[in-house]
């Protein structure tokens, strides 16, 4: 992920930054609230995202996974904090079909050089549809 900016300060502007990216509108991930360590995002859901079964395709849960929790690594951070996944593990547990699905991101470990988030998705009705747990380099201020 690249550093986010300095326009506006603060987590504010993580959120901002993040939300005008082309890739996570094409995702379909809005953020929503951001904290020191912990995110929540709305994962808008559009039809070419569901499978033949009506669920939502398990790559697009994934990525959303991976974008939102980039974004509560670089909120533990200093502005122009930058996170790369390394490595990402998700366990899908009930089919998402309730839309929009809520995207739950909380910083479990965060050393000098490295962050481990975990992400929860649950659907429209509450039910946790997936969980995930990675690992992501820190790049910048917090790494200095």
């Amino acid at each position: 992920m690249d550093s986010w900016p300095r326009e506006t300060p603060g987590l504010e502007g993580l959120r901002v930054w993040f939300n005008d990216l082309a890739a996570i509108r094409w995702i379909g991930v809005e953020c929503v609230d951001v904290e020191v360590g912990r995110v929540r995002a709305l994962l808008h859901v559009r039809e070419e995202h569901r499978n033949p079964g009506g669920a939502v395709n398990g790559g697009v849960l994934l990525a959303a996974a991976d974008v939102t929790a980039g974004v509560a690594v670089s909120s533990t951070g200093e502005p122009g904090t930058a996170a790369a996944t390394t490595d990402l593990t998700m366990h899908f547990l009930a089919a998402a079909v309730a839309a929009p699905l809520e995207v739950h991101a909380e910083i479990l470990r965060r050393g000098r050089r490295s962050g481990v988030p975990h992400v929860r998705i649950l659907d429209a009705e509450g039910t946790l549809c997936a969980v995930a747990t990675g690992t992501w380099v820190v790049r910048g201020p917090a790494t200095a």
